[in-house]
């Protein structure tokens, strides 16, 4: 899945628990935004640096359940305020669908290796061509981007961001005005 729509798909899932449910804490959206990606942005640089050349694989130790299992316990036992962001981390398992890639997802259970990159598997042997070969490749991922599309254009609605003083605010602070009634 592309960085926009993991981040769309977490913003407006935060969105409407706020607006659904009881005592849902303010958080600042922009570290919300770096938690969806928090797996990836730890495990493209290892890919990049050294492990891709190892494993031929971008999607490595962020992506392991131990990891994600890790996270909860530390948060639940520790840090409880972070339950937003430990959320939106957890969440970008599920929107990557890791458990169809159980070399990786249950790393080390399986072994010392993660799932391969090749031409007969899920993505291009070349990671600068991933993106590229998996949406050639597999037309059922345009579904879950165009999702994130509706998902991101949704939650800009919904919070007036076309409004460059609403935009700049977020951007700004983290924050976004409430607007019960769609009012200004």
């Amino acid at each position: 899945m592309l960085p926009n729509s993991h981040i769309a798909y977490t913003l407006a899932a935060y969105q409407v628990a706020k607006d659904k449910l009881k005592n849902v804490p303010d958080v600042d959206l922009r570290v919300l935004a770096l938690a969806a990606m928090g797996p990836d942005l730890i495990d493209k640089p290892l890919a990049a640096v050294y492990f891709y050349r190892r494993f031929k694989s971008a999607v490595l130790f962020a992506h392991t359940l131990i990891v994600h299992l890790a996270l909860l316990f530390v948060t639940a036992r520790r840090l409880p305020r972070l339950w937003p962001y430990t959320l939106a981390f957890l969440g970008h398992a599920i929107l990557d669908r890791l458990w169809f890639f159980p070399d990786t997802f249950y790393w080390p259970l399986r072994g010392w290796r993660f799932h391969v990159w090749t031409k007969q598997g899920s993505e291009q042997s070349d990671i600068k061509l991933a993106y590229l070969y998996a949406f050639t490749r597999r037309p059922e991922l345009w579904g879950w981007e165009l999702g994130g599309l509706l998902a991101g254009i949704w939650f800009i609605y919904r919070n007036q961001l076309y409004r460059p003083s609403q935009l700049w605010r977020l951007l700004r602070t983290g924050r976004i005005q409430s607007y019960d009634n769609y009012g200004g």
